[in-house]
């Protein structure tokens, strides 16, 4: 996970401006949340990769450290209570990221990473970023790797 973790910081750095912003941050949180919930529970090793994630990506940690947190759970409930609602939720989150290929692309990866982290890739997690892709307007060659 050290090397996706510098991939991943390479690209924040060269885009540090945008990724320090609460868009970005709800985004990544959104989307995880979507992701986690998507084969119908949130694992342990998945909530362990997003916060490995957001400990280890010096980027990421622009607000407080509580708040990343928060918003996945907030993210997680809405989904939990009412799917569409909180799916649209979101995807509307996602979307403001649709204009910056780099940091729709970085989103879709952090995903990925996080989807595989309970070395159970469903098909439904999968079924997930191919949504998050085609929302992002992103080819399947962007985010593979």
């Amino acid at each position: 996970m050290a090397g996706v973790v510098s991939a991943i910081e390479a690209l924040l750095n060269k885009h540090h401006h945008k990724v320090r912003s609460r868009q970005f941050l709800e985004a990544v949180m959104g989307a995880s949340a979507m992701l986690a919930l998507a084969d119908g529970e949130i694992s342990f090793a998945e909530l362990m990769a997003r916060d490995y994630v957001l400990d280890h990506v010096r980027e990421l940690q622009v607000f407080a450290p509580n708040e990343a947190s928060e918003l996945f759970r907030t993210y997680a409930e809405t989904i939990s209570i009412d799917p569409q609602r909180g799916k649209a939720t979101v995807l509307e989150a996602i979307t403001q990221l649709s204009g910056d290929a780099e940091l729709a692309s970085l989103l879709l990866r952090i995903c990925v990473i996080i989807s595989k982290s309970d070395r159970d890739f469903s098909q439904q997690e999968q079924e997930v970023i191919n949504t998050f892709r085609d929302v992002l307007g992103l080819e399947k060659e962007e985010i593979e790797g």
